[in-house]
């Protein structure tokens, strides 16, 4: 993400495979609906971090940070190697 609007999106996204309405999540951080839906649509500048972690809290995620050139996790890697040992009729 590099906007405030994906960041929006993605949450609303988020939300809905939550089974979350609007509601249900302002009614848990104590937000107004309207403010909800200009974050959810890419126009809440006003936006605060303070907000944007009790609406991350209500689904149970968090922020993480990531490099935009992402290396592989060693769990990834290691399991790469084994899908690709794992191939063809001598492999044991």
């Amino acid at each position: 993400m590099k906007t405030l609007s994906e960041l929006g999106e993605q949450y609303q996204a988020l939300r809905k495979a939550a089974g979350k309405t609007q509601q249900d999540v302002c009614l848990a951080v104590g937000m107004r609906q309207e403010a909800l839906s200009r974050f959810e649509r890419g126009r809440g500048a006003d936006f605060s971090a303070d907000k944007l972690l009790r609406l991350l809290q209500v689904l149970d995620l968090q922020i993480e940070f990531t490099p935009t050139t992402r290396r592989p996790t060693l769990t990834t890697l290691l399991q790469e190697r084994r899908s690709n040992t794992n191939v063809g009729p001598d492999s044991r």
